[in-house]
């Protein structure tokens, strides 16, 4: 395994105006498929999801995990929860950390570090990434579907959000204001491969018009995890290309600040430091933009 590290981490190439960036930590074990990487800032904790087994099976392999830097400046992972399927997408909110899990989102009470419920979404068949919005309503991309469901998580009722074509196969989700910003995949056309003939756009959906607004003018890549750095910037990942964007808020113009990943999956972000899990790489990389 240590041999493997140092062989992917030789590879992964950081660029970045004005010089590149410091690795603050690498997590190249302890991990198995890691899709989501996620910093929860009320909790100020870190989680990956692994998904272990396949993406889409019913398997009970995939775990969550919870990520440390212990004082020799090396990060360790512990289980938080395990017996999931699949999980990918985190998100957290009011200590209750939620999950996508292919057709189900878990709700993981943080002080306990148990499951508070699962919520059936009936229809789904490959949710991915959660938002949550002001009032508690979680919003979940089905990538496959091309559909968003939108769920009451106290009742558990679901329905969709929205759904089509034009929504691009939606990855990952964001929220922000009345705004829901989404990187599309490009429009699956062949599931057993996530063909699409079309590369995705990153673009916002107002929450109350549904209206969906472009914010990169051009197909940018299969698009996989989002975030929102603190000058008001976008960030976001480049699954099947292993690359990393920003993309200027104003203008929707992409930078590349990341390449040499073999699969950047779903990123997150604490402060000025980049979460990065390299999924087909078993590897989850910190890096100080």
């Amino acid at each position: 395994m240590l041999a493997t590290f140092f062989t992917l981490a030789s590879t992964l190439v950081l660029n970045l105006a004005g010089g590149k960036p410091a690795t603050v930590w690498t997590l190249a074990e302890q991990t198995s498929a890691p899709e989501s990487a996620y910093f929860d800032p009320e909790s100020k904790r870190t989680f990956v999801s692994n998904v272990a087994g396949g993406a889409a099976d019913k398997d009970g392999t995939g775990w969550i995990a919870e990520v440390r830097i212990g004082a020799d400046g090396r990060a360790h992972a512990t289980k938080l929860v395990d017996g999931l399927n699949a999980p990918k997408g985190l998100r957290a909110s009011h200590g209750t950390l939620w999950a996508t899990d292919i057709d189900e989102l878990i709700a993981i009470d943080l002080a306990s570090g148990t499951i508070r419920k699962r919520i059936a979404v009936p229809g789904a068949t490959f949710l991915n990434d959660p938002a949550i919005a002001d009032d508690g309503r979680v919003f979940a991309a089905d990538t496959i579907a091309s559909r968003i469901y939108v769920v009451d998580p106290e009742t558990g009722a679901s329905q969709v959000f929205l759904a089509g074509e034009d929504l691009e196969s939606p990855n990952g989700l964001l929220i922000q204001g009345d705004k829901l910003f989404v990187t599309g995949w490009g429009f699956i056309t062949d599931p057993a491969t996530f063909g699409a003939k079309v590369p995705g756009h990153l673009y916002a959906i107002d929450l109350k018009t549904k209206e969906k607004t472009l914010v990169t003018k051009a197909p940018l890549g299969n698009l996989d995890g989002l975030e929102r750095a603190a000058n008001g910037d976008f960030l976001v990942s480049d699954y099947a290309a292993g690359k990393v964007f920003r993309v200027d808020a104003a203008t929707g113009e992409p930078t590349l600040i990341v390449e040499g990943l073999k699969n950047a999956a779903d990123i997150g972000l604490d402060g000025d430091t980049l979460l990065i899990p390299d999924m087909g790489a078993n590897a989850v990389y910190a890096v100080k933009l």
